[in-house]
């Protein structure tokens, strides 16, 4: 046995021993470390040593950040009826649903808190808001807004100046004298009419509640923002009603002690930190009780990338815990270590595993260049020239690592399709979630409604997809003749465009030989009701409004909103089949696009990353400032640090090259597209020895 070999043993010994002893831990350990591993065989310990003899119904709970790690942890520990393997949410909501009273007086306390949040809104002092304006008119216009509310929801997903003209030629009794003035700018309109109705709703709730009609609510996974009106909520709520629980009811404490006597918790530093202050309360009430009850946190700071991540403040949320490192890679060359340990620069000093792992290379190329998207193409060409010329067995693949979406679309070829679902209404910040998700329920609903259509295209002119796949469970009431002849028919057209596919399953739908099962497979696919599908024109408008929703943007000219249903729907059904190809990982190319925080979790053996100065417009100089704060002496860190919010976008940005770097298992390129003169010594103390970029730059 190896020296790192009795390490990697000594360190499992430790977790166990803490697990032995109820004392909750926080196992750090860097990239490529293996902590899924270790995490695993804590969980196979304890369910084989503390759980096979119970006769109680106690269960060991695993928590993890995202659906597809649950899938890989299951997997990588095979069946087990003693633990309980979920994301935060899923498991909360089983701990707390049965609580209703409880939840019941947060639901109140949160509608009480919207409401006030509302008003403050609506009342705001602003020289451009309409409704400030009114002054003594502003009852009259909320009793108008409320009385004739359908009105409003009838039209409010219209353009302007459709909205406009719903509203002009209304002629009721209790129309406002000054309601064309009110008119005048929409945004403000359908702002001030959504806070006004929005309050309504939940002061009609409010009622049924203290009236008894209402007595359940109820966690909704597939929604993104509250519908507290319908006693419904979402994650974020989720977590914050779980923490006000456990703070106001120490019997929910031991009963989560009782119920569940280990915890574990994978990629803690994602954690939202109610979560932590969540567990934090139930470790000091155990504690406090000297009842058995340990959590262990396996994870790496440094990999903190998200915003709403605890990362190291879990230091100060939940202290009462011991800490186990481990400094062992398993992943990667010795050269990609040493780059990493220069940048998170703490006491995680990582070795590779296997000494022979000493064969990698880290090469910093750069360059100031007018037109960097050639510049990045040509030297990706040439990187990945070298590594087929030192790999004789076969084609290497090369992921490149790229800052924004909006860049990676551009390279993965589908920049035409972002640019379309950017320019629409989706929020920017969503974007990343709501279009390129590999989760698709966290797709925006008219997004996944696109995927799907273009999908169906896709698997029908493949060719690969089943009779299932394609019916689905109506397979069996379609005849082998009818179902042949549909997909032929399908097979055989070649179009260009999204509303070439959609004007020919439009043609088809009218068309009596193959209509009835034509309108199941749209069922199937689109996950329409079969109300929507029941005529051609039902189903040519359901999915245009869907696209009208999705793209308006409140425009002034009805004529500029026709433009951009028709700017989106010409989208190359090629570019949009590589979207899909995106959403589905699928590689087709020798070389693969990523965006930094899209590559959390992986591991290339070839790695390309594209620096700049600034990531997008939101975050100018966010590298720069990086290189320029590295090469500075320890009096002017520290002064800087002492900034809070300088100290926030440091650790992000040191975070998210640290993990962009140590995706690499062996070779590592970095183009920098910016001139890099004033920041090159903070750059030289990371990477050592920088090249600058020429066309035929060898690496030799």
């Amino acid at each position: 046995m190896t020296e790192n070999e009795i390490l990697e043993l000594d360190i499992q010994k430790n977790i166990i021993k803490h697990i032995d002893n109820f004392k909750s831990f926080r196992f750090n350990a860097g990239a490529g470390a293996g902590k899924t591993y270790s995490l695993i065989e804590a969980l196979r310990y304890v369910a084989i040593n503390k759980m096979a003899n119970k006769e109680n119904s106690q269960k060991v709970v695993c928590i993890t950040y995202t659906n597809v790690a649950v899938n890989e942890i299951k997997n990588r520990l095979g069946n087990s009826d003693t633990i309980y393997i979920s994301t935060i949410h899923e498991r909360l909501w089983e701990i707390i649903k049965r609580a209703q009273p409880q939840l019941l007086i947060c639901h109140q306390e949160k509608i009480k808190e919207t409401i006030e949040k509302n008003k403050i809104n609506l009342f705001k002092p602003n020289k451009d808001n309409f409704f400030v304006r009114l002054k003594e008119k502003q009852q009259e216009f909320i009793n108008f807004i409320e009385e004739e509310k359908e009105l409003y929801y009838k039209n409010k997903d219209y353009d302007a100046k459709k909205f406009r003209e719903s509203y002009q030629t209304y002629i009721g009794e209790n129309r406002p004298i000054f309601l064309d003035e009110a008119l005048s700018n929409i945004r403000d309109f359908k702002y001030v009419s959504n806070l006004i109705l929005n309050n309504q709703k939940l002061e009609i709730c409010l009622e049924k509640i203290e009236k008894g009609e209402e007595k359940y609510v109820n966690y909704d996974s597939e929604i993104n923002s509250d519908i507290l009106h319908r006693m419904k909520f979402s994650h974020d709520t989720l977590l914050e009603y779980g923490l006000k629980l456990i703070e106001t009811y120490p019997t929910l404490c031991r009963i989560i002690i009782d119920s569940y006597p280990y915890f574990f918790i994978d990629e803690y530093q994602d954690t939202n930190p109610n979560v932590i202050k969540f567990i934090n309360v139930i470790n000091n009430y155990a504690i406090e009780n000297k009842r058995n009850w340990m959590v262990g946190y396996f994870g790496d700071v440094a990999q903190c990338i998200y915003d709403d991540g605890v990362g190291e403040n879990i230091i100060e949320i939940h202290n009462k815990l011991e800490n186990i490192n481990k400094d062992l890679n398993r992943r990667s060359h010795t050269q990609i270590i040493n780059i990493a340990n220069n940048i998170r620069d703490d006491e995680i000093i990582q070795k590779p595993f296997l000494e022979t792992r000493d064969k990698g290379s880290v090469i910093f190329f750069h360059g100031d260049f007018e037109d960097k998207l050639l510049i990045a193409k040509e030297f990706l060409a040439e990187y990945k020239n070298d590594l087929i010329n030192t790999n004789s067995e076969e084609v290497p693949k090369l992921h490149c690592l790229v800052l924004t979406n909006e860049l990676m679309a551009k390279f993965n070829g589908f920049g035409d399709v972002y640019k379309e679902y950017k320019e629409s209404a989706i929020y920017f910040e969503n974007l990343n979630t709501q279009v390129l998700s590999q989760q698709l329920e966290k797709l925006h609903p008219t997004v996944l409604h696109i995927y799907y259509f273009v999908k169906l295209y896709q698997d029908i002119q493949n060719g690969i997809a089943s009779y299932y796949d394609i019916f689905g469970v109506s397979s069996e009431n379609v005849t082998f003749a009818k179902a042949s002849l549909l997909i032929r028919k399908l097979r055989n057209i070649k179009i260009i465009s999204l509303k070439e596919w959609l004007d020919f399953i439009i043609k088809e739908l009218n068309n009596h030989h193959i209509k009835d099962i034509l309108k199941l497979v749209l069922i199937n696919y689109i996950h329409y009701q079969v109300d929507k599908v029941n005529s051609s024109d039902i189903f040519e408008s359901t999915l245009l409004d869907d696209i009208n929703i999705l793209i308006n943007k409140n425009n002034e000219n009805e004529d500029k909103t026709k433009e951009k249903i028709e700017s989106f729907l010409s989208l190359p059904i090629s570019s949009l089949i590589k979207w899909v190809n995106f959403i589905d990982g699928v590689e087709t190319e020798d070389i693969i696009y990523h965006t930094y925080h899209g590559t959390k979790g992986e591991e290339y053996t070839n790695v390309a990353i594209i620096l700049e100065h600034s990531f997008g417009k939101r975050n100018k100089d966010k590298f720069k400032k990086y290189f320029s704060f590295i090469q500075k002496n320890d009096d002017e860190r520290k002064k800087l640090l002492d900034c809070p919010d300088f100290k926030t976008k440091h650790i992000n940005t040191k975070n998210l090259l640290y993990v962009a770097c140590s995706r690499a298992i062996k070779n590592l390129r970095i183009l920098y597209l910016d001139d890099i003169s004033e920041i090159e010594n903070g750059i030289k103390q990371i990477f050592g020895e920088v090249k600058p970029w020429t066309t035929k730059t060898t690496t030799d």
